[in-house]
């Protein structure tokens, strides 16, 4: 819609009502401040064919009014004025942040928990993290696009309660965010599923600053870096990327993968070459990768040592999350990979390459389960070749089997974790981007 209004042509959006506030911040950050639409009370997806006609004809007196009206009193987006410095002040200090907090929280800035203090010292004291001087435009950062300057990746790194040498880090994966494509993920990241991106660092810095390759995942002292760089990335995500709930991140039920993290690969005990060598940098070159992730499984094996036992579990688990013919070739696993799998696997001959090919080979589901997701009736929703299905029973269609994903290049190995054979995959996708981190080092 906003891109008939661009070409001149009047056009009026339709919005179900819980996304009224997300329609508003679109047409801000999508340059068309000034967009009309008109609410209608249900999402038109699940709704049956005659409620879609009753609300949608309910709304026309409104469509015809916005499309011929100079005033029409819609609701449209404010102007954000970004020079404003904010000043709280209290009884003490602890005050003073204390009523920072009740403020940004109220305004949605954080996320809930409590925030540090974003003060000029520790912005300057956060850039001396970096080479880049403060007004350097990394990118600009989806899903809203706001441009994101190292001054203002560091804000929000200070109210994570970053370190000056985590800034690297930090600015890498902001850049590698908005490489992944298309559009830095914007369609997912705006989805109503529980897309949210996770965060991998390889290279020597993952040790120099502790990052935590074992059990990175979790809460607690081992994982406070890991928290912090994932924390200060969502926050830049945020407020740069625009990324509000109800505002551009439109989850139905929401996921705690939110709650950013940032892990290690566990590249000392791998059998394997570590992930950023599979995507073309050195060893010995720092890097950060950012994936994103559609739900998470505790894949676990009690009891198999063979390497063919241990992938055929794998390949079982990495079933879950799967959804229809027409994203086989979109989708995409991550697999965490502990050492207990990684080690028997590649000591009995497979090399990552392989181990791939293997789970690909063995990870197939029903047909008729894939076509569950979108159903055949009514719409023409799958492709011409797919088309004979529509001929077959329920019961012929389940019988089919088909492989879960295209082809074995759409799985992602990373050895992650400490002992016991428990692996965690997550359907993924696009493509997982990677970004050096030495370039934005001092």
């Amino acid at each position: 819609m906003i891109e008939i209004e661009k070409m001149g042509k009047p056009a009026v959006p339709i919005v179900s009502g819980r996304f009224e506030g997300d329609a508003i911040a679109s047409s801000r950050a999508f340059a068309m401040p000034d967009l009309r639409f008109v609410l209608v009370p249900r999402i038109y997806r699940n709704l049956a064919a005659e409620e879609c006609v009753r609300q949608t004809e309910l709304a026309f007196d409104d469509l015809v009014r916005v499309l011929t009206a100079e005033d029409d009193g819609i609701a449209r987006a404010d102007v954000i004025d970004t020079t404003v410095v904010e000043r709280f002040e209290g009884d003490d200090r602890l005050d003073a942040v204390l009523r920072m907090n009740e403020e940004f929280i109220n305004r949605d800035w954080g996320d809930s928990f409590p925030l540090m203090a974003a003060t000029r010292e520790a912005v300057d004291d956060l850039l001396k993290g970096t080479s880049l001087p403060p007004d350097h435009l990394v990118c600009d950062m989806p899903p809203g696009f706001g441009l994101a300057t190292v001054e203002k990746i560091a804000v929000n790194a200070a109210m994570a309660g970053a370190k000056p040498e985590y800034m690297p880090v930090i600015i890498a994966a902001v850049k590698a965010l908005s490489q992944m494509g298309p559009h830095g993920g914007k369609s997912l990241l705006m989805s109503t599923s529980c897309h949210a991106p996770i965060l991998v660092a390889n290279g020597p810095i993952a040790k120099e600053l502790g990052i935590n390759p074992r059990s990175g995942l979790g809460p607690g002292r081992d994982n406070r870096v890991n928290i912090t760089i994932g924390r200060a990335f969502s926050l830049c995500l945020r407020n740069i990327g625009h990324w509000y709930p109800n505002q551009m991140d439109m989850d139905t039920i929401g996921t705690t993968r939110k709650f950013v993290h940032c892990i290690a690969e566990n590249e000392d005990m791998s059998p394997w070459e570590p992930f950023h060598v599979d995507q073309g940098f050195n060893a010995q070159e720092s890097t950060v990768s950012v994936f994103i992730t559609d739900g998470e499984l505790d894949v676990q094996d009690q009891g198999n040592t063979t390497a063919e036992g241990l992938l055929k579990t794998i390949a079982y688990g990495a079933t879950f999350g799967t959804r229809s013919l027409g994203e086989r070739h979109v989708s995409e696993r991550l697999i965490l990979m502990p050492p207990d799998v990684a080690r028997p696997v590649g000591a009995q001959g497979f090399t990552k390459r392989a181990a791939k090919e293997f789970i690909h080979f063995h990870a197939n589901t029903s047909l008729g389960k894939m076509i569950q997701y979108m159903p055949l009736e009514g719409e023409a929703r799958v492709a011409a070749n797919w088309k004979w299905l529509e001929n077959l029973t329920e019961e012929q269609r389940l019988a089919i089997t088909v492989p879960v994903l295209d082809n074995a290049d759409r799985y992602y190995i990373l050895v992650v974790g400490a002992d016991r054979a428990k692996t965690l995959i997550s359907p993924s996708g696009p493509s997982p981007t990677t970004v050096g981190v030495d370039q934005y080092r001092p």
